[in-house]
């Protein structure tokens, strides 16, 4: 390990020089070569190391994308036009696979913080029955912005009265919001936070009475008995996530 003052200790690169690669390449004398990990100029570097310090024809070094496949034969080998799923997969801590959106969202949040808008209104009538609620996290410091979460609040209450009046669909107010906030927000301080919004139906007293009591007399538990089976081992994810290249049909390697 090497230390520096203030520094922790560095990860030093374990692969080899470029005279190792072709002391290797010279001593198994490979009728084929495939260059693997690392980035794709990486490879072809390593692929032009090949054909010139070594003396394997060009023809004969495939320099391939995630999933491509190369087919060998009695005739040679080529690459043909299929490909198999490949990249990383990621599972959390009990053992589920995490879905690209979910990493997508992650990355998004950490770079550009949450913005939540709470709507509590009066179900059937849609009257607003608080002053909305914003939630900043990641994003601004509130106290610091008061004249935007004005504007922000201001926005909310203007909607409200305009969308909540007679017949209303709560996912379509909830996505009208997220788009119109998102573009104030962008116009503002040009950063675009997940931009969640929350709309709370006030009412039916009478209505929640009437489960509370169902519930009470059914002869169902209200929580599921655990069903004994364990979670599936903890997983290592896989680190070295492989970012999809513009593909073309020119042939380098």
């Amino acid at each position: 390990k090497t230390h520096l003052t203030g520094v922790g200790p560095l990860h030093l690169s374990g692969h080899g020089y470029y005279d190792d690669h072709v002391r290797v390449i010279n001593a198994v004398k490979p009728k084929y070569y495939l260059p693997n990990h690392g980035e794709f100029h990486m490879l072809v570097h390593n692929a032009r190391l090949a054909e010139k310090e070594c003396g394997i024809p060009r023809q004969n070094i495939f320099v391939c994308d995630p999933g491509d496949i190369v087919e060998f034969t009695s005739d040679g080998a080529h690459k043909i036009g299929r490909i198999v799923h490949s990249g990383g997969t990621m599972y959390d801590d009990a053992g589920a696979v995490v879905s690209e959106v979910v990493l997508k969202d992650r990355i998004h949040m950490s770079q550009e913080g949450m913005f939540v808008v709470v709507l509590t209104v009066q179900r059937g009538t849609g009257r607003l029955l608080t002053s909305p609620d914003i939630i900043s996290r990641g994003f601004i410091y509130m106290r610091d912005n008061e004249e935007l979460m004005g504007m922000i609040r201001q926005y909310l209450k203007q909607k409200a009265a305009r969308s909540f009046s007679g017949k209303y669909d709560i996912e379509v107010i909830k996505k009208e919001i997220k788009d119109e906030v998102t573009h104030i927000l962008y116009d503002q301080t040009h950063r675009t936070p997940i931009v969640i919004p929350v709309v709370n139906e006030v009412g039916g007293a009478l209505k929640a009475h009437a489960r509370t009591s169902q519930a009470k007399t059914s002869s169902q538990p209200l929580m599921p008995q655990p069903s004994g089976k364990r979670f599936p081992r903890k997983q290592t994810p896989d680190t070295e996530t492989v970012v999809p290249r513009d593909r073309s049909d020119s042939r380098s390697y």
